[in-house]
């Protein structure tokens, strides 16, 4: 399971036809949701394009 913080991320990630598997309560950051993804080499391969693209 990936969880993905950011709402932008994970309105891209919808996009790019990922589902996300379930949403909860950050742990980390309280008050804050998270969007939890399925763990795939294509989801790495999107975050790493999404990261790159911002360096």
């Amino acid at each position: 399971m990936k969880c993905i913080l950011s709402y932008r991320v994970a309105k891209h990630l919808l996009s790019k036809g990922f589902k996300i598997v379930d949403i909860d309560t950050s742990r980390k950051i309280p008050g804050n949701i998270v969007f939890v993804f399925e763990q795939s080499e294509a989801l790495n391969y999107e975050l790493e394009k999404i990261t790159r693209k911002g360096e």
